[in-house]
């Protein structure tokens, strides 16, 4: 598999900065399916390993919760992957800069084939910060390649915690097993 470019930390962080002078109030409709929002999370649960800066592709949201993949769980090659198929599906809206036509039941095997499904993550919504970054959709491929993250409990890696999650995940390792 070819490298992909990744942005440096210090590169990462003046394109993050840059990005945090649109920060804006989010609302409801920023949630819907097939957004990228760059938000600042607060656990309930501090025992555990979690993203304090999230960088989400929401799948659904409900009243109290928001399912959604974070991408910093990923490595940067499965982020790219991920973003070219959404772009492909979405050529014509990306350069009209309309809103993503995103259906979470269609992208679902597609999601679990590539070895998603273990990083999709479930956040309480009281527990999101009410302002972030709203991602264009034609600067999808540059939030994927950023490297962002702020993991809490040590100094832990995106491949590091992708592959605890595949490991934890029985019921992904069983159909991938098979796969193999």
């Amino acid at each position: 598999m070819p490298k992909i470019k990744e942005f440096t930390p210090t590169q990462s962080m003046k394109l993050v900065q840059s990005m945090f002078k649109n920060k804006v109030k989010l609302k409801q409709e920023n949630f819907k399916p097939g957004t990228i929002l760059f938000y600042n999370y607060n656990a309930k649960d501090k025992t555990q390993t979690y993203d304090r800066t999230p960088l989400v592709l929401i799948l659904k949201r409900n009243r109290t919760h928001t399912m959604a993949i974070n991408l910093h769980w990923a490595p940067t090659p499965l982020r790219v992957v991920l973003v070219k198929k959404i772009i492909q599906v979405n050529k014509k809206n990306i350069q009209l800069n309309k809103p993503l036509e995103f259906d979470y039941n269609q992208l679902r095997p597609f999601l679990k084939k590539v070895g998603f499904a273990p990083i999709i993550r479930l956040y309480i919504n009281k527990r999101i910060s009410n302002k972030g970054v709203i991602i264009p959709s034609s600067e999808m491929m540059t939030a994927a390649r950023l490297k962002t993250e702020t993991f809490t409990n040590g100094r832990v890696s995106a491949e590091e915690l992708y592959r605890k999650a595949l490991n934890n995940n029985k019921k992904y390792r069983k159909t991938r097993k098979r796969r193999q």
